[in-house]
């Protein structure tokens, strides 16, 4: 291992807005990817005592999955917050990204994006990403490459890909570009998205959440993201970094007391849907009971991204109630993302990785987008009625999954 995180920053680069809608782009797939690393890990972690742990132990897993899946909650919190930047300032909320795990070269080197369950090699490298601008740190040996560079030989009209050592300087560099573009455009010229178009308080109850009509609101919301844990210099007692921090050392005390202690099931690493053309490194889930419950969860979970999407954009008129309509569902979806992904987590992965549990992959759907004119009420509820019909016969999906479904789709047609 080498101490690459206190090296230098690389310098920002400043361009026009097509720079600025590639940063935030950016931005936007490190939160989903983050958010998806930090799920997958959390429902890894066993129960309970019905699950061998002692009472002790219980307790604490119990306490770690919350505080995980409270920071990917966060992390979605952040990935709307880029969407609303993005929509203030003409672009369109950016959801898509690439499949799990993300080839080197996508992202710059220091950030490895990849699924693994709870261990301490997995709390080693979200404190690793999560770690303040400025701090030194090695990552885990399990996530470490080949370092590189992203570079072109000519900056100009084509964005750059801005490279940095800390998620904190990919924030800076947003910063930086929102100031560029003020000062070279105007304020009124690049905040051009109207509020309404974003998601506010009143929508999504999240730190940090609100519409950004300024630059003094963008650059808020990109304090708050930074803040709650990606390269905050002030390094507060609850960011993503110091949680992280915590739960390993208690990990670490547990497992003196009982070397024994497994707090997570043998999930698989890098889990995917479909048999990979490069098997290396990933996991094709190909027993039964686990590939018909990961097929409905990332449907699931492609479902839920197009609700989301769907809350930007909205025409004035109706659009504080079909916001609400469509978070509200999402957040139902989430509920029942999380019961499949746990029960994943129990089943054998392939009769070719003996002795190891499957896991939710998160696999995109191709695209994303917008649903454009009236197909949106047709297609929502089209795949509600889908993933609510075949629920009931997807195996080891808990039966409150099933009926949160039922509800949502009857809930969908009378709309």
């Amino acid at each position: 291992m080498n101490d690459r995180a206190a090296a230098a920053e690389p310098e920002v680069v400043t361009g026009t807005r097509e720079q600025l809608l590639h940063l935030l782009a950016e931005a936007s797939e490190i939160e989903h990817t983050l958010m998806c690393s930090y799920l997958y890990a959390a429902f890894s972690l066993k129960s309970g005592e019905e699950d061998g742990l002692t009472a002790e132990q219980a307790e604490a897993t119990a306490r770690w999955r919350r505080t995980i899946i409270g920071i990917a909650v966060e992390e979605m919190g952040h990935l709307l917050m880029v969407a609303n930047l993005t929509v203030a300032v003409g672009g369109a909320p950016h959801f898509a990204r690439p499949n799990f795990p993300v080839s080197p070269g996508y992202f710059p080197s220091d950030v490895v994006v990849r699924l693994t369950g709870f261990s301490p090699e997995t709390l080693d490298h979200f404190v690793f990403l999560e770690r303040p601008r400025g701090i030194g740190g090695e990552d885990s040996e399990a996530f470490e490459q080949e370092y590189y560079d992203r570079e072109q030989a000519h900056d100009g009209l084509m964005p750059s890909a801005q490279d940095y050592r800390t998620i904190g300087h990919l924030y800076e560099a947003l910063r930086t570009n929102l100031i560029h573009l003020t000062e070279r455009l105007g304020e009124e010229a690049l905040f051009i998205g109207a509020a309404d178009a974003q998601l506010g308080r009143n929508v999504a109850d999240l730190e940090g959440i609100d519409t950004i009509p300024d630059l003094d609101a963008a650059l808020g919301a990109i304090d708050v993201i930074v803040e709650q844990g990606e390269g905050s210099p002030r390094d507060r007692d609850d960011s993503h970094y110091r949680r992280f921090v915590e739960i390993g050392e208690e990990l670490a005390m547990l497992s003196a007391v009982d070397p024994r202690f497994a707090p997570a099931w043998p999930v698989a690493d890098n889990p995917v849907l479909r048999r990979p053309p490069e098997p290396e490194d990933k996991i094709f889930i190909d027993a039964r009971q686990a590939a018909v419950l990961l097929d409905f969860a990332c449907a699931a979970y492609g479902l839920l991204l197009r609700l989301l999407v769907q809350c930007f954009g909205r025409e004035p008129a109706d659009a504080l109630a079909q916001q609400n309509r469509l978070f509200g569902a999402a957040i139902e979806l989430m509920h029942v993302v999380g019961a499949a992904s746990e029960a994943l987590a129990r089943v054998p992965a392939s009769a070719d990785a003996p002795g190891v549990n499957a896991g939710m992959s998160f696999t995109m759907l191709r695209g994303v987008e917008p649903l454009l004119g009236g197909s949106e009420q047709v297609l929502l509820t089209e795949q509600l009625d889908e993933l609510a019909r075949h629920a009931r016969a997807v195996p080891g999906l808990p039966d409150d999954a099933t009926a949160r479904l039922a509800t949502l789709a009857a809930r969908f047609q009378v709309c």
